[in-house]
C-alpha cells in the first residue's frame, strides 16, 4: 500500500462525472446534464502546474449549444464554500432560507427555473 508521499507524487488526471436529471419549470419538462470534473492546465512542455475543479449545468434538447449564454462564477477560497454558488445562486435547485437565514426544510426551483 503505497504512503501518502508516494500518492502525492502521482501527477493529476482529467476526469469528468456527468449525471442527467429532468426537472419541471412553469409546466414543462426541462433535460439537464450536471458535469463535475477537473481540468488540468498544463506547461508548455506538458507537464501539469494546476489542477482546477468546475461543474457545470447544461440544458440537453438545445440544438445549437454554441448559441446559448455562459456563465463563469467563482468562489472565495478557503471558508467559503462552492455549495452556496450552487444551491443558493445558480444551480438548478436552490436552498430556502427563513428571514433569520437559517434554512428551511425544502428545495424549490432556482431562478433559472422561474
Amino acid at each position: 500500500m503505497p504512503d501518502q508521499a508516494q500518492e502525492e507524487k502521482k501527477p493529476p488526471k482529467e476526469e469528468l462525472i456527468r449525471t442527467r436529471h429532468k426537472i419541471a419549470i412553469d409546466g414543462s419538462e426541462v433535460a439537464y446534464t450536471a458535469t463535475a470534473g477537473t481540468i488540468l492546465l498544463k506547461e508548455e512542455d506538458g507537464k501539469p502546474q494546476a489542477s482546477i475543479f468546475f461543474v457545470a449545468y447544461t440544458r440537453d434538447d438545445v440544438p445549437d449549444a454554441a448559441a446559448r449564454p455562459l456563465t463563469f462564477s467563482f468562489n472565495g477560497g478557503p471558508g467559503s464554500s462552492s455549495v452556496w454558488l450552487h444551491l443558493g445562486l445558480l444551480g438548478p435547485r436552490r436552498v430556502l432560507l427563513n428571514d433569520d437565514r437559517g434554512l428551511l426544510a425544502r428545495i424549490e426551483k432556482g431562478p433559472a427555473q422561474r
